[in-house]
């Protein structure tokens, strides 16, 4: 039992407020408010005309371990028993900086310890105690209280019997019949309350026989609970419903894993690897368990989460969400994640890596059906290892791609290596030199159902049979522009097979090669220049199907031409809006590229190929990644930069940002249009309160892309208590894309300084359904915050419907639970 040098750290949260020794009323543990008065600090009355020194013949020494301030009171003592008494008030501090105030004290120098009895206050670091009694063992540094109080910021503890103790020099606090709380008033709410109180600072509270009391009734009971203070460890829950689970539990319990096991302290320390334990309890599909493991010595990313696995034995597997029909799925659901990024110190001068990326699922509905978040983002995860050098100026990869679930399309490479040259000086010249190299073996297979139950048939049937368009149905995108191809060429071409290649399972070897210099130059002290001129080579070999091996050259000429004005509005200055003074920069510019290449022949494998969307392409052939649709163009892009800039914290500021160009066509790889969208990007951050983005594109010339789109979004706060986000996007014309019309908004208010109110709505104009809707209520309860959410998804053919409760503890990480309705 002893108490270090050290102040006590944090219980259950990662930083707290040294306690102060201010007076506190009683039954409170905690200082109160209002300036601190004197009664810790004991306020000194005149010496006792009786020395110490006088107590016998014989002078006793006190303990060098100890200074006592007798402040008041009668001194007496006995030599012979070794007993000092004072009848203070005392102040009594010791040499590890402990300082304890009581009314009187006993000092016994024989066993080597002092009793304080009397309104004792007892201080080390940010730790309080208060209690009627303390014994304190001067030479071992320890102490034990009855029917102590105290506060280690922001927890307050009390006990029957509660004792200090150093293990391997750490301290840790026991208590007997122990109750901890943070609310910090005269009669809490709530108490946790247990045989047995084991406290490890700045790691984690063990309880045996764990009773929580709210306001007196007992409400839960654990045998035993070991809280750690991490927010991510120890034992966490969400309780709700939804439509496609019922009613469910969500459980989870986080501990630290590895380290060097302990013996004395049974603990592992320098634990590095947290592990998560999941129990999820879903009443309408069953009980799911699985694990998340993650390295907490490396940066967290998002996209590297560590290793997971995840089990269900799924006895409603035909429940859909939608109310779109599927196919038959079994009752064993399941996935296995690896996503992981391991830095390799091989080089001083070069960062080597070492990237996994691979999902394991049991069926195409998995993701849809249990994890949500990542079904949102990616419904058809690849699977990738990859192995990356990186230096100032280029990219060594070697990448391996693999079709691990065979029940959608995905592409391969067995392996692919790249390297990749950053713009920089040819051998010392004003000549800037960039490339890109790479050799793989490519593939890609169709899904396993496309394969048997859509692609092979269509192989059999031509453009005029019944069942053609059926089939054709359930297919999208790139594979249906192939069938639709086949479908109309007799039975028997060879073009057939060629498409059918296609469709299943394309493969060929595949080098390619694009170099590129540039010698950017200013004209005149005004013109930016920036010619260009490229390189580059493809070749095919081991092609499946009828075209055989292949190749294919390009080439490319292009400039970059800019010119920048300015005008400085210094008299312009509004604190409201952030500004003090303007600079208005203009920067016109233009893009010309000229792409020169060797035609494809349309039935030639296409895996690395162009996909719908509404933005530009980009016109550096570097940057172009659709390399088996590398097309001649010819494109002129034109466009002016408008910034305004402000002083802000003694820095210049981007106070807003305007782009608008287009591009002009002389040569269209996509079609026979000669001018694209007009584009407009704006991005206004004026002040903290308000942000806008803005994109808008369409068209001004009947030649033009022949859609427009508008997407927006808007954060506004207009009051200390209210923010309102909104974001609106529209889509028409599009020949890939659907039309939409959608509006996208959400609004938190504080309604005082206990409840709050939150909304979200997702509205499609298009077909006027209110798409998605959800509300939350939040209430603080002091120490606990109280929330409330229910949700509707309108998916058109089915409804779903969800609700989560939020019980969360402010101070105490006991119970932690995330807002999330639609999550996991």
């Amino acid at each position: 039992m002893r108490i270090v040098r050290a102040p006590i750290a944090s219980l259950l949260l990662c930083s707290l407020i040294t306690a102060s020794a201010q007076e506190v009323p009683d039954g409170q543990v905690l200082p109160g408010g209002g300036p601190a008065p004197l009664v810790d600090t004991i306020t000194p009355v005149p010496a006792p005309e009786i020395p110490l020194g006088s107590l016998g013949a014989a002078t006793p020494t006190l303990p060098k371990e100890l200074k006592i301030d007798n402040q008041g009171g009668k001194i007496t003592g006995d030599l012979s028993t070794g007993l000092i008494t004072l009848g203070g008030p005392i102040k009594l501090q010791g040499d590890n900086g402990l300082e304890i105030f009581s009314d009187s004290a006993v000092v016994d120098m024989k066993e080597k310890k002092v009793t304080l009895t009397g309104r004792v206050s007892i201080f080390q670091g940010n730790l309080l105690q208060r209690g009627d009694r303390t014994v304190y063992y001067y030479q071992r540094k320890s102490f034990e209280t009855e029917g102590l109080k105290a506060s280690l910021d922001p927890i307050l503890l009390e006990s029957g019997k509660f004792t200090a103790q150093e293990r391997n020099g750490k301290q840790i606090l026991i208590g007997t019949d122990a109750g901890i709380t943070t609310h910090d008033v005269e009669d809490p709410d709530y108490w946790l309350r247990a045989k047995k109180t084991t406290i490890f600072p700045d790691d984690k509270v063990v309880f045996n026989d764990l009773r929580v009391y709210v306001r007196g009734t007992p409400v839960f009971w654990l045998p035993y609970l070991s809280q750690p203070l991490d927010a991510e460890l120890g034992y966490h829950f969400i309780p709700g419903a939804r439509s496609s689970w019922g009613p469910y539990l969500l459980n989870t319990y986080g501990i630290m894993l590895g380290g060097n096991y302990n013996s004395k302290t049974g603990q592992n320390e320098d634990a590095w690897l947290l592990s998560k334990w999941r129990v999820d309890l879903l009443s309408k599909r069953g009980v799911g368990t699985g694990v998340e493991l993650s390295d907490t010595r490396k940066e967290k990313l998002e996209e590297f989460t560590g290793l997971s696995a995840y089990y269900i034995y799924d006895f409603a597997s035909d429940t859909t969400r939608s109310g779109i029909p599927r196919a038959a799925v079994g009752t064993n659901r399941w996935e296995l994640a690896l996503q992981n990024r391991q830095e390799l110190t091989w080089e001083s001068n070069a960062e080597w890596r070492l990237d996994a990326n691979i999902t394991l699922l049991s069926d195409a509905y998995y993701l849809e059906d249990f994890s949500l978040e990542k079904y949102r983002t990616d419904q058809e995860p690849d699977n990738t290892l990859g192995l990356y050098r990186r230096d100032d100026g280029s990219l060594l990869s070697f990448v391996a791609r693999y079709r691990l679930n065979d029940f959608y399309r995905a592409d391969s490479r067995l392996p692919e290596v790249a390297f990749d040259q950053a713009r920089a000086p040819l051998f010392g010249s004003p000549i800037l030199h960039e490339g890109s190299t790479s050799l793989g073996l490519i593939g890609e297979r169709a899904a396993d159902r496309t394969q048997n139950n859509i692609v092979g048939p269509l192989a059999k049937l031509s453009f005029g049979d019944t069942a053609v368009p059926e089939l054709l149905r359930q297919l999208s995108g790139f594979e249906r522009e192939l069938a639709e191809a086949m479908v109309t060429m007799p039975l028997g071409d060879k073009r057939r097979e060629a498409i059918q290649n296609q469709l299943l399972d394309p493969n060929y070897l595949r080098f390619a090669t694009y170099q590129e210099l540039s010698l950017p130059v200013t004209v005149g002290g005004i013109v930016n220049l920036s010619p260009s001129i490229g390189f580059g080579y493809n070749r095919y070999d081991l092609v499946d199907g009828p075209l055989g091996s292949f190749d294919q050259a390009y080439s490319h000429v292009g400039t970059e031409a800019s010119v920048k004005f300015s005008k400085t509005l210094e008299a312009i200055k509004n604190p409201a809006w952030g500004i003090d003074g303007l600079t208005h920069v203009l920067q016109p510019y233009t893009n010309w590229s000229l792409v020169s290449t060797d035609q494809f022949d349309a039935l030639s494998p296409r895996v690395d190929r162009l996909t719908p969307t509404t933005r530009p392409r980009p016109l550096d052939p570097n940057r172009f990644t659709a390399l088996d649709e590398m097309k001649d163009w010819n494109i002129v892009r034109l466009g002016a930069r408008n910034r305004l800039l402000t002083k802000r914290d003694g820095q210049t500021y981007e106070w807003l940002y305007v782009d608008t160009f287009i591009d002009s066509f002389i040569n269209d790889p996509e079609g026979n249009r000669k001018f694209s969208n007009l584009y407009n990007e704006i991005h206004w951050r004026p002040v903290p309160w308000v942000s806008l983005n803005f994109e808008a594109q369409f068209p001004i010339a009947s030649a033009g892309s022949g859609f427009s789109e508008v997407a927006t979004s808007l954060r506004f706060l207009p009051t200390e208590n209210v923010e309102f986000t909104m974001g609106y996007r529209n889509l028409t014309n599009h020949p890939v894309l659907l039309d939409s019309n959608r509006i996208d908004t959400q609004l938190y208010t504080r309604l005082s300084e206990n409840w709050g109110f939150g909304m979200r709505h997702q509205f499609e104009l298009a077909d006027g359904t209110l798409e998605y809707e959800q509300y939350t209520l939040h209430r603080d309860l002091g120490n606990w915050v109280a929330g409330l959410g229910v949700s509707h998804r309108n998916n058109r053919l089915q409804a779903e419907y969800g609700v989560v409760l939020s019980l969360t503890l402010k101070d105490f990480p006991s119970n932690s639970l995330p807002f999330s309705i639609d999550g996991p």
